[in-house]
């Protein structure tokens, strides 16, 4: 059985599993939930070290609490390994101090048989952006399984194929589902550039027209280190009939845990329909 055990446990969080409970419990007690004009079709989240993103992702996971959610597709870039399309994790668990993660044989499997989607095992074995978003997942759902894809393309038109594929293996799953995309914002910019560049990706990004949103990225005047999985997250939302984005939370890791000199930008979001 494929196994994939923590890597960032005890840097990017806690690996006490009862520190790390705890830690989440607050993060969403903070949070609060947010009420929604629309259902929920997607969250945006952020995955940096939880001292830094972690009260900024409460906000979207909150929404997860009572939700009867069953299935997630999380979606996450890849910061080590370089490939074309997406990369499935098909079987097996992924591993956190909170427990086991179960994967979607039956959704792995036919997703890795899809003209853009494989199993590159080393995509996802040394990659944080995904492992980060499961123990948020583990507090907020009760029961669920797990669809994980790192996405090694930031081409629209790769990421719309990837889309359509998901959305097509997706068409008759009668269990609620929700995708999570994971992306951080700018990097290492000075407090008031940083929030100028991600204000103008919020702008782009609330504009729901993903060509703006890919050319804003392409020519850097927002940045997003997750851009495969936005714009892939986005397109998949909009074949589920969502219709916008609402904003539930931006922050800087100037103002959680960090200096004001080199920031990194990280936002809470929800897509609906």
């Amino acid at each position: 059985m494929l196994r994939r055990s923590p890597v960032v446990a005890g840097s990017f969080y806690p690996s006490n599993p009862q520190r790390l409970a705890g830690d989440v419990e607050e993060y969403l007690n903070g949070a609060g939930k947010a009420r929604l004009d629309g259902e929920l079709v997607a969250l945006i989240v952020p995955h940096a070290g939880y001292v830094y993103s972690g009260p900024v992702a409460a906000y979207s996971y909150a929404l997860l609490e009572g939700s009867g959610v069953e299935l997630v597709i999380v979606l996450a870039p890849s910061h080590r390994a370089r490939f074309s399309g997406a990369s499935v994790w098909p079987s097996g668990a992924f591993d956190t101090p909170l427990g086991s993660v179960p994967v979607d044989q039956e959704l792995g499997s036919r997703l890795e048989k899809q003209p853009h989607i494989s199993f590159i095992k080393e995509a996802h074995l040394n990659e944080h952006s995904l492992e980060v978003q499961l123990p948020f997942l583990q507090k907020t759902l009760p029961s669920f399984s797990l669809v994980p894809l790192i996405i090694g393309t930031v081409d629209l038109g790769l990421c719309r194929a990837i889309a359509a594929e998901i959305a097509s293996v997706l068409e008759n799953e009668t269990r609620k589902f929700a995708v999570v995309i994971s992306t951080d914002l700018s990097h290492y910019f000075p407090y008031e550039r940083a929030k100028k560049i991600d204000g103008m990706f919020i702008s782009r990004l609330t504009g729901f027209d993903l060509d703006a949103l890919a050319q804003s990225l392409g020519v850097e005047e927002s940045q997003a280190c997750g851009e495969g999985p936005v714009l892939t997250g986005l397109a998949l939302a909009k074949i589920m009939g969502a219709r916008a984005v609402e904003i539930l939370k931006y922050a800087n890791s100037g103002d959680t845990a960090g200096g004001k000199d080199q920031v990194v930008g990280y936002l809470a979001a929800a897509v609906v329909k």
